[in-house]
């Protein structure tokens, strides 16, 4: 069962697992682990965890072998869990190792609660062997045991001190190969022999010395072939040939760890630095892929974070920031840890994603950096001042002012002072919004008190504070005072008054205020770039103002491209059908069929009813033949207005060609939004009887009352059968057709 690394089930601190395998019979393991205790009760098959908090990210559906997952916002956050076959379900609290206490009482409420499903172990049968139960007593100890399961003596040999010595040493970050070597010489029979030896191949690899890797890791592997470690050695050889250059030699034991050892992480690795080595060498797209296959297969979240960062890294190689960045987003959000455990990455992270204008990121990680770096680090005094530049790039201001005054007050004789001293200066002068707003206060006071040229300015300044803050009907509707100042003082009042009306309409589109958009444009008459023109036909075409939505599409009538044609063709279609202007909408529909040449059935439908309704009723007829052949439900409301027409007519012939055609489209499709009409209709003026028995008989089922009187009726005159008489005379809920069927008993 695999969870995805960003298409998660964590919710607070809420984690969710499944472990699974085989055990002559297959079982599955469900672990639900969250730092606050939680309630799961069992239910029918169905097991309830009910949490008091609600998750702050998104829960998903999920399924495995054993269990389905269900996520339900309810009175409380609740998960159910349904189990096929047998399980038991146990509460912990505290690891066994922390407090190995054994307690016979089931907790009611509890951090960690295991679901176990076997067919096998778990069966209803009584378990015929020993119960053993400890009452608040501590698990049995064994102690140190060696690589064979046997218990270590009590006296602890020198080669263990010497082998902890040497790992803590190690941990330290101190040279300890010749103690590696030395311990090797002198305890040659140690069972620490294959760990030493791997903690030397891991040194060897830092340092780079890739030919000794590669040597002393062929040597441990014949050595300890059934060792544990032996994926990591292979992958250490196989990344050491790759580092040298030998690329066929590194995808052997890379492609070894991926067949033998499926779904671990060593596999996980090797699959990471064999996309690197196909990157490398041209084949870009197997490479992401490979990638990718990690990504969404792996639980472990650093290797998942690992194969998006090379996504991600990719991605820049190749120009494609965005998508580049879409990974850094979600690496971020699911394990910042991994981003920052590499300081000096990290800063240079922040400085790239700031450098595409990715302020918030960018800043999320310089915070959280600043806080794991000291005061004497490279980088603290250069990130403190940079989380200010990003910050009031971002247009928080408050947020760049506090770490300006960090800054200052930190490093008062910076490097960056002189810059952090310009930059709090600038931000005081462009005021935020909310000293905008003071700002505004003030300058109604002075148009209140002032007259002439001082007035003038202020209302101008009030004109371009009220533009920052986005108040365009404000400023529209000082147009008439604004229009009055001379243009020594507003020397760019047409283009500011202009640019006013079109971000005003900009943003009335892109809140869709449709009603206030069309109102405006019409107003003024604005012109906007074309790509403002979907929001504008779309607006027209929701408030009625065809016209100006065919206008629209004209600009596109004429493009070579023929995708673009086709699209505002089908707009403007559109558009001519709300104006009732058939006569163009007939040949706009021709123009666009011409070119479309398949799936026009839409407009042709179209092309009919405009012509029905300019009368001309033979173009029609030669357009409903053309429908006929896509055989489409909706053409029933093409032929039923024929059928109106030719019995209109008296063309008894033509109203029984296009009943029958609407009584088999409906039979086709199962529903008879024309019955019994077109069924009476067929049945009254064909000239083939046997048809119309057969279409009547059809009808009895789905129609009572008068209409299935009036089809017993029919029957009769048609068979001359006296029986269908009868059936007329059960009816109960009929007058008309069962009265003229009781005066034709007489007749036959």
């Amino acid at each position: 069962m695999l969870f995805f690394l960003f298409f998660p089930l964590f919710l607070f601190a809420l984690n969710l697992q499944i472990d699974y395998g085989n055990a002559k019979k297959p079982y599955e393991v469900l672990t639900l682990y969250d730092k606050n205790k939680f309630t799961c009760f069992d239910r029918n098959k169905t097991i309830i965890c009910e949490f008091d908090k609600v998750p702050i990210t998104p829960v998903f559906k999920n399924k495995s072998r054993y269990f389905s997952i269900i996520p339900k916002f309810e009175d409380k956050f609740r998960i159910y869990i349904r189990v096929k076959g047998n399980y038991k379900i146990f509460s912990f609290n505290d690891n066994l190792y922390n407090n190995p206490l054994i307690t016979p009482f089931k907790l009611k409420k509890a951090k960690k609660w295991v679901i176990v499903v076997n067919e096998q172990f778990l069966s209803k049968e009584k378990n015929k062997g020993l119960n053993f139960y400890y009452h608040h007593t501590y698990l049995p100890y064994v102690g140190a045991i060696d690589e064979n399961l046997r218990p270590v003596n009590t006296q602890i040999s020198k080669d263990v001190i010497k082998f902890f010595e040497i790992l803590n040493s190690y941990k330290k970050g101190l040279d300890v190969l010749n103690e590696i070597d030395n311990f090797v010489k002198k305890y040659p029979k140690s069972i620490f022999i294959p760990d030493i030896l791997y903690l030397k191949l891991k040194i060897l690899d830092k340092e780079n010395r890739s030919e000794d890797v590669i040597s002393l890791g062929k040597k441990w592997i014949k050595e300890y072939a059934f060792n544990p470690k032996l994926p990591e050695v292979l992958l250490l050889i196989g990344s050491n040939y790759s580092k040298m250059g030998f690329l066929s030699e590194a995808s052997y034991y890379f492609n070894r760890i991926i067949t033998d050892y499926p779904n671990t992480k060593w596999a996980y690795l090797a699959t990471i630095y064999l996309a690197d080595q196909l990157y490398t060498t041209g084949d870009d797209k197997k490479a992401l892929n490979l990638y990718k296959d990690v990504l969404y297969s792996t639980t472990d979240l650093d290797i998942a974070s690992l194969a998006a960062s090379r996504l991600a890294q990719r991605y820049i190689d190749k120009g494609e920031i965005k998508k580049a960045i879409e990974y850094y987003k979600k690496i971020y959000k699911a394990n910042k840890k991994f981003i920052l455990k590499d300081k000096i990455k990290a800063y240079e992270l922040a400085n790239m994603l700031a450098s595409h204008k990715i302020y918030d990121l960018a800043i999320n990680i310089g915070e959280d950096l600043i806080k794991r770096l000291k005061k004497l680090d490279d980088l603290y005094e250069p990130l403190l001042y940079k989380l200010a530049v990003w910050s009031y790039e971002n247009k928080d201001y408050k947020k760049s002012l506090y770490f300006i005054d960090r800054y200052l007050k930190e490093f008062p004789y910076g490097d960056y002072s002189d810059n952090a001293k310009s930059l709090r200066d600038k931000i005081l002068f462009n005021l935020p919004e909310s000293n905008l707003t003071k700002k505004l206060n003030q300058i109604e006071k002075i148009i209140k008190n002032y007259e002439g040229e001082i007035k003038q300015k202020a209302i101008v300044k009030k004109a371009r504070i009220l533009f920052k803050l986005k108040k365009y009907d404000e400023i529209l509707k000082m147009e008439d005072l604004l229009n009055k100042i001379p243009d020594n003082i507003f020397p760019d009042k047409k283009e500011f008054l202009l640019k006013v009306k079109k971000e005003a309409l900009k943003e009335l589109l892109k809140n869709k205020e449709c009603f206030k958009a069309i109102k405006l444009l019409k107003k003024y008459k604005i012109i906007l770039d074309k790509k403002w023109d979907e929001e504008i036909y779309n607006c027209a075409m929701r408030t009625k103002n065809y016209e100006i939505a065919s206008r629209v599409c004209n600009k596109y009538l004429n493009d070579p491209n023929d995708e673009v044609f086709i699209k505002w063709m089908q707009r403007k279609i559109e558009a001519l059908w709300g104006m009732r202007d058939y006569k163009n909408l007939s040949l706009a529909v021709d123009d666009l069929c011409s070119v479309k040449k398949t799936k026009c059935y839409k407009y042709l439908k179209y092309k009919f009813f405009a012509l029905w309704n300019l009368g001309e009723y033979k173009k029609a007829l030669k357009v409903a033949k053309e429908l006929e052949k896509f055989n489409n439900f909706e053409n029933v409301d093409v032929f039923i207005k024929i059928v109106n027409y030719a019995l209109n007519n008296k063309d008894n012939l033509l109203a029984a060609t296009y009943a029958k055609k609407i009584i088999e489209l409906q039979n086709r499709y199962k529903a008879y939004p024309y019955s019994p009409f077109v069924d009476f209709t067929f049945a009254k003026y064909t000239e083939n009887r046997q048809e119309a028995i057969k279409v009547l008989k059809d009808l009895l089922n789905r129609v009572k009352g008068e209409d299935k009187a009036r089809a017993y009726f029919m029957l009769a005159n048609l068979t001359k059968d006296k029986k269908y008489l009868k059936e007329c005379l059960k009816i109960k809920n009929s007058t008309l057709w069962k009265g003229l069927c009781r005066d034709a008993m007489d007749l036959f």
